[in-house]
């Protein structure tokens, strides 16, 4: 029997992550080339070393006595491949999960670069998922940590609605580090607001742009619209802060930006919608339950990220030797009481139609 030890792991993932298609997204292998891997294994046992089920895999007899062997032989072959490389060999990897609508080009840019600062030593890899994507990968220990969004971290808690089923998030077994907040701005497109177009058959809330319908920011502006309006917005999803900002460029409809996003385009395009505040949630650095991460690399990372998140709209050339900048921001200005907006220079008007409002640009 001629067993291969790459095959060895890909059928002890394969039980770890309970299907084959879980097993080829951890790997980096497509599904065929794992079930290929497999099939040739049965070949070389001689019967069946999984069975199949619509929800995934379970060993069978013949499966369980090969993982018992195949856990000693790699355990083995781990400690041989760490004897020959030696301590100074391994370079530390961190692999961190952040959300869509704080993934966008200038915040990659400075993570990349002040992280070989504030990291040193050890290889940073960035995955970029939506909000349930990231609790996920947390719990399944696929990133060491991920910045989720919590809040909204309002003034006047009564003042402003919160979507249904939003609250501070609780991430049960898992270490988590309050960041800082981070403001979100309502903006619509100028080119919208200045361009007459044919009235809507039915008036309503102009269409919203979001990345991600599990993220907090993301889903409080269609719920305020929908209680304004007396009816729910249409919801145009792109997994992209920079793709929303894009969109609503074009005219398509209305968004909620982080600040920093809209500030570092100098707001050419944007106008803030009318009579929406902005809104600041708290980020935070939720490590996974595993404890994999170091305490060393954890404080180094939540560091990272609040020059990141907290920093000027443009990165500049003095960055990487500034000092941590970031903090709490102000409590948001509660949108006015009191039934739907004004159709006449409201938000219906403003977001698809361009009737009068504030022409002053997002700064």
């Amino acid at each position: 029997m001629d067993l291969g030890i790459r095959t060895l792991r890909t059928f002890c993932e394969v039980i770890h992550a309970g299907s084959f298609t879980r097993a080829a997204r951890r790997l980096g292998y497509s599904q065929s080339s794992v079930t290929a891997q497999v099939r040739a294994l049965e070949d070389q046992v001689g019967e069946p070393v999984f069975e199949r089920l619509p929800t995934g895999v379970r060993l069978t007899p013949a499966g369980h006595t090969l993982h018992a062997y195949a856990r000693q032989m790699l355990e083995l072959v781990g400690e041989m491949e760490e004897a020959l490389r030696g301590p100074a060999a391994r370079t530390p990897r961190v692999v961190l999960g952040l959300p869509h609508s704080l993934a966008y080009g200038q915040q990659l840019t400075r993570l990349a670069h002040l992280g070989r600062r504030l990291l040193p030593g050890v290889q940073l890899a960035v995955r970029v998922l939506g909000t349930e994507q990231l609790r996920t990968a947390l719990r399944e220990a696929e990133v060491d940590g991920a910045v989720l969004l919590t809040g909204p971290a309002r003034a006047t808690a009564a003042d402003v609605p919160a979507p249904p089923g939003e609250g501070d998030d609780q991430e049960g077994g898992s270490a988590t580090v309050p960041l800082l907040t981070v403001e979100f701005s309502p903006v619509v497109g100028a080119a919208s607001a200045a361009r007459p177009e044919p009235a809507r058959p039915v008036a309503g809330p102009p269409p919203v742009v979001i990345t991600d319908p599990d993220c907090p920011s993301q889903r409080w502006l269609p719920e305020l619209l929908r209680l304004r309006e007396g009816r729910a917005p249409e919801i145009v999803e792109i997994g992209s802060a920079d793709g929303v900002h894009i969109l609503v460029l074009s005219g398509l409809g209305c968004a909620m930006l982080p600040t920093a996003l809209t500030a570092a385009r100098q707001g050419k395009g944007l106008l803030p919608l009318p009579e929406v505040p902005a809104m600041h949630w708290t980020a935070s650095l939720v490590t996974s339950p595993d404890g994999g991460l170091p305490a060393v690399h954890r404080k180094a990372l939540a560091e990272l990220l609040r020059q990141v998140l907290g920093g000027s709209p443009r990165p500049s050339s003095d960055e990487l030797s500034a000092p941590a900048h970031g903090g709490a921001l102000p409590g948001p200005v509660p949108p006015p009481r009191g039934g739907p907006a004004p159709r006449s220079g409201g938000l219906s008007a403003i977001g698809v139609a361009g009737g009068a409002g504030p022409r002053g640009e997002v700064a």
